[in-house]
């Protein structure tokens, strides 16, 4: 069953055409922790794809951060995101964490208007997709805490769980997935949202890493010199092929 929507459905004054959605990881990048069978860089783009082509059809403008296994900095990302306006950004991950057991669904948000984005999406995840409902979390993410647009990062199950891992590997799973997250962004776009509330802390962010959350100095995520050079490419990039799929 598919949810129902068309290109026409209400949309609030103040809500969103546009959706940024990133694709974790890439490239050398494959994601996950050390021995970590099934890559999380890949299952995170088929699953990005899928909602890509779901928004599409429901009359919303779509911008990939990545459509093929490449490696893009978290730099990149946020400046991708942030040249967009009436917009909002939706990170596509899968977890790992060192003990097998650990599985379920959770969406992260930064601030205010992302948690009003990442409640909805979280609630149409687990309504359809049989796993725990691990919930709606705040943290400081680097593509989070640099987007200037509601943002959120979902992590979609966990492939270091053997039952997730054997379901993230069927396209049944992928696309159930996908749906829920467009459900919950298509449902988000008949509210507005509330007024914004910076939560972050100045100067420090808490880097995305499976086996441990630790704080670390944004310069320590990529070398200055190359990330102004990729920055650089990618604006060029992205103007020549009009930055949307």
């Amino acid at each position: 069953m598919t949810f129902a929507v068309t290109a026409g459905q209400l949309r609030a004054a103040n809500s969103f055409s546009t959706v940024v959605i990133d694709p974790g990881h890439g490239g050398f990048d494959g994601g996950g922790i050390r021995g970590q069978r099934v890559p999380e860089k890949m299952v995170a783009l088929d699953t990005a794809l899928r909602l890509q082509k779901l928004l599409q059809r429901a009359g919303l403008r779509t911008v990939m951060t990545r459509s093929t296994d490449i490696f893009i900095p978290l730099p990149v990302r946020s400046v991708i995101a942030n040249s967009e306006r009436d917009a909002v950004f939706v990170s596509i991950h899968y977890n790992a964490s060192p003990r097998s057991s650990a599985h379920g669904i959770e969406t992260y948000s930064e601030n205010n208007q992302g948690a009003a984005l990442a409640a909805r999406i979280q609630r149409q995840l687990v309504t359809r997709v049989s796993t725990e409902n691990r919930g709606v979390r705040s943290a400081e993410y680097y593509v989070l805490r640099k987007c200037r647009l509601p943002a959120v990062l979902v992590e979609c199950g966990f492939l270091t769980n053997p039952t997730e891992a054997q379901l993230a590997l069927t396209t049944a799973y992928r696309q159930q997935v996908a749906e829920q997250i467009a459900a919950g962004i298509i449902e988000q776009r008949q509210f507005a949202f509330p007024r914004l509330v910076p939560s972050h802390r100045a100067g420090r962010l808490v880097h995305k890493n499976k086996k441990r959350r630790k704080v670390a100095d944004s310069e320590r995520l990529a070398p200055p010199a190359q990330a102004f050079f990729v920055i650089f490419n990618s604006a060029r990039l992205l103007r020549f092929e009009g930055k949307s799929a």
